[in-house]
């Protein structure tokens, strides 16, 4: 989506090969998550930091947060002061009693991770809006969903990834929800 309003796109990724597109637009840079260096070298000259990290499921390391420091500490290094990330529902202990109960049992390190990337971006200094986007479907793009800066939208189950993507790059472009995590779904 960004490469279509012809943003310059640089993407930092572990498997090149598994880039399927092709732009004038877009540099895909090899480059491993825990590297400072590489990471830094690859953010400068760029305004904004799209963090898209995923983990082991529902591992009781904190890969995430760990990630996430290495990430800021670059943009600092680039003197870039903006991010946008995706995270989780979950971490704000946003859901009802039962419902945060029922989702800690089994994601319960998970959402741990997520937190503490969330509390890492929060605390740094940086400009940031955190998605929280509640289960991810395959479905289309239709721009129609629903943002909760306060909890998750109510009643909402789902989101699709392309419409997950549309909020985080409207985000970037409306300069909106500065220093805000918002809850997504339809």
């Amino acid at each position: 989506m960004a490469l279509e309003k012809d943003h310059k796109v640089t993407a930092y990724v572990r498997s090149p090969e598994k880039v399927l597109l092709y732009n004038e637009n877009l540099t895909i840079v090899k480059g491993e998550v825990f590297s400072l260096v590489d990471m830094a070298k690859a953010m400068a000259s760029h305004d904004v930091v799209v963090s898209c990290l995923g983990g082991n499921n529902n591992d009781k390391e904190t890969v995430i947060t760990k990630m996430t420091e290495i990430i800021i500490k670059s943009m600092k290094e680039n003197h870039i002061s903006r991010i946008v990330t995706i995270s989780t529902s979950g971490i704000h202990d946003e859901f009802s009693f039962v419902m945060n109960f029922i989702v800690k049992s089994f994601l319960k390190h998970a959402i741990h991770d997520h937190r503490l990337a969330a509390e890492a971006i929060i605390s740094s200094g940086l400009v940031y809006t955190i998605a929280r986007p509640l289960a991810l479907t395959k479905g289309p793009l239709t721009e129609v969903y629903r943002k909760t800066p306060q909890g998750v939208p109510r009643g909402g189950k789902e989101i699709s990834r392309q419409d997950l993507a549309h909020f985080l790059l409207s985000v970037i472009e409306n300069d909106e929800f500065k220093n805000e995590t918002v809850g997504l779904a339809y």
